[in-house]
């Protein structure tokens, strides 16, 4: 009996590790890693930066359009794994800690229809912090660009960025593009 058991145990535990990972390689395979190469920065970047002003509108829809600031220009920085990866101006603003957090909670609905016009996935719902810290949303193109809105402590910002092909990759090969 106790043999019997013991056999039957095993077993469960044979099938529950093999649901686990089949689940496992469901949730993360493919869908996680960009489906399309790369596209030239001279049609990638002026694509993004049009996402990324019709984006803000969305975010400013939440948060107010006072206060936004822009870094000067976009960067190129090659990656160890041989992609070439534009960073557009970071935008953001200052507002009450607490407020933005809970404006945060809004993004995902206004971000939406935004991210869909642009060729984007769903927005994440607002990814908490375990311990403190920024709280953000996040969506991804086919191709790697990514778009997060973090909250962080009373700092609102949008960050856009993704690969392009370029070479060199650097801020000389952006300059280049005009």
């Amino acid at each position: 009996m106790t043999e019997r058991l013991r056999t039957r145990d095993r077993a469960a535990s044979v099938v529950l590790a093999v649901g686990i990972a089949a689940a496992l390689a469901a949730c993360s395979g493919a869908d996680d890693d960009p489906t399309d190469d790369p596209s030239p920065a001279a049609d990638a970047v002026p694509a993004a930066d049009a996402a990324r002003q019709d984006l803000l509108a969305a975010v400013q829809d939440v948060f107010g359009p006072d206060g936004w600031t822009e870094d000067d220009a976009p960067t190129a920085t090659p990656q160890p794994d041989g992609r070439c990866v534009v960073a557009l101006p970071d935008v953001r603003t200052t507002r009450d800690g607490t407020t933005s957090y809970d404006q945060l909670e809004e993004v995902p609905a206004a971000l939406a229809p935004v991210l869909a016009e642009h060729g984007f996935g769903e927005p994440s719902d607002v990814v908490h912090p375990e311990h403190g810290g920024s709280a953000y949303v996040e969506a991804e193109d086919p191709t790697g660009w990514s778009v997060t809105v973090t909250a962080d402590g009373d700092v609102v910002r949008l960050d856009v960025s993704g690969p392009v092909a370029l070479d060199p990759c650097d801020d000389s090969g952006l300059s280049a593009l005009g």
